[in-house]
């Protein structure tokens, strides 16, 4: 496979290729559960995690007036952030966040199945060894000089996200510092126990350093076994 790169990344999905993995028929209570439970089990939090609305004008669609009005309504008033229209939501409101999707559901879509409220858990998070309990070592983009894998998502770091609307998806990065062989054959497969959706075996690169103090990545297709719980 590779000897001794100095991380293994996944993203999934890459913005190519939809930007979130779908979860199907899985209802948003519980994608959030289960995003709960993996996040209990396989990781430790950096940070406080992160709740919030977005309000888009999806082309062909506008402005679903009613729709914004209520959302304020229940949850304050709409700020900007980086171009974007956004409620922030407390951690604790994150039940009523769900409440108030079931009752605007089903929003309405354009042609391309864009609905104009988006509701966002974000988590930044560090992944732990499945034999230890422990976080993984070598988790600090310090090490890795700013190199990011996917846009504003350094070396050495991981993140998650839960975007509901009419359906649930999930975006995920997850790098896995000095991962020999050894380290993703048990890490890997324990991951994808506790997710709701099917890893990929085609969005994994290894990277490795460079005399110059860069770094090179690979594409990096994991065998099915080694997305199997052993």
């Amino acid at each position: 496979m590779v000897t001794s790169p100095s991380a293994v990344t996944y993203v999934g999905l890459p913005v190519g290729s939809g930007g979130a993995h779908r979860l199907g028929r899985l209802s948003r209570h519980a994608a959030l559960s289960r995003l709960d439970l993996f996040l209990e089990t396989c990781t430790e939090p950096i940070g406080a995690r992160r709740f919030w609305f977005d309000v888009h004008e999806p082309a062909e669609l506008g402005r679903v007036a009613h729709l914004e009005r209520e959302l304020v309504r229940r949850f304050g008033p709409l700020s900007s952030d980086a171009g974007r229209r956004r409620v922030p939501v407390s951690p604790g409101r994150a039940s009523e966040a769900l409440a108030f999707l079931d009752d605007i559901d089903p929003q309405p879509t354009n042609r391309y199945d864009m609905a104009p409220i988006w509701f966002w858990a974000d988590s930044k998070i560090r992944l732990l060894d499945p034999g230890t309990g422990r976080a993984i070592p070598g988790q600090d983009p310090t090490r890795f000089a700013g190199v990011e894998y996917e846009s504003g998502v350094p070396l050495g770091s991981s993140g998650i996200r839960l975007i509901l609307a009419n359906h649930a998806s999930i975006g995920i990065e997850l790098c896995i510092p000095d991962a020999d062989e050894d380290l993703v054959q048990r890490t890997v497969p324990w991951l994808q126990q506790h997710l709701p959706f099917r890893l990929s075996p085609h969005h994994w690169r290894a990277w490795t350093p460079t005399r110059t103090g860069s770094f090179t990545k690979r594409k990096l297709t994991l065998p099915a076994r080694d997305l199997r719980r052993r």
